[in-house]
């Protein structure tokens, strides 16, 4: 996790409460391949080197009901951003964390860990996942990550929260009414990059980064 002045299927924290209905409150902030058969672990995968420094830019909008109108997060105060791998036989997954609060954590365990954030801060969480039979831990890769299907419908697919304070956290319903455009556009042994748009009825969030990762 790089603290900063400024700017598959995920194993949900058990205070989590997963919300998506939704009600009639408003709030808007803005700132600015197929894979080889293997037995074996895969390498890690460098396609290209992420370019720029680490930091993050974000944009949300939500009439979800459990969006705060009060207290609403600055996302154009991005303070924390950190990516987080975890990987398995056949499925490798990038946990990305963009948050307007300072937080720390130096592996996926500790990320899982981390408290909700404070009355006025927010953060958006992104699942990017790769799924490849028969390859053992298989590498992320560069290109487009489908967040309206789910994991393993295709080969690269993710998942997307608004996380909030007091244990709530906003997802995307998946299907015809959703929209994603969520792309890796570099990645390292140390750093990931990328684009992200997601939307469905209610809640739509946008933005870029450039994550360590540990």
């Amino acid at each position: 996790m790089v603290t900063m002045g400024g700017c598959g299927d995920e194993s949900k924290d058990a205070t989590e409460t997963t919300i998506t209905p939704p009600a009639e409150t408003t709030a808007t902030t803005t700132d600015a391949s197929t894979s080889e058969t293997s037995d074996t672990t895969a390498p890690a995968q460098s396609e290209s080197e992420p370019a720029g420094e680490v930091g993050a830019t974000v944009s949300v909008s939500s009439t979800n009901g459990a969006y705060p109108t009060e207290n609403v997060p600055d996302w154009s105060r991005i303070k924390s951003v950190g990516a987080y791998r975890d990987a398995s036989y056949g499925v490798a997954s990038i946990y990305v964390n963009l948050a307007t609060d300072e937080v720390t954590a130096d592996s996926l365990s500790e990320y899982r860990a981390l408290p909700k954030p404070e009355p006025g801060e927010g953060r958006i969480k992104l699942v990017l996942t790769r799924t490849a039979r028969d390859v053992n831990q298989p590498p992320h890769v560069t290109g487009k990550y489908d967040f309206t299907v789910s994991q393993g419908t295709v080969e690269l697919t993710g998942e997307a929260g608004i996380v909030l304070p007091g244990g709530s956290t906003i997802t995307f319903a998946k299907g015809t009414e959703m929209e994603s455009d969520v792309e890796i556009t570099a990645i390292s042994d140390t750093e990931v990059s990328g684009t992200f748009f997601v939307k469905d009825k209610w809640s739509e969030i946008s933005g870029t980064f450039t994550a360590p990762v540990k």
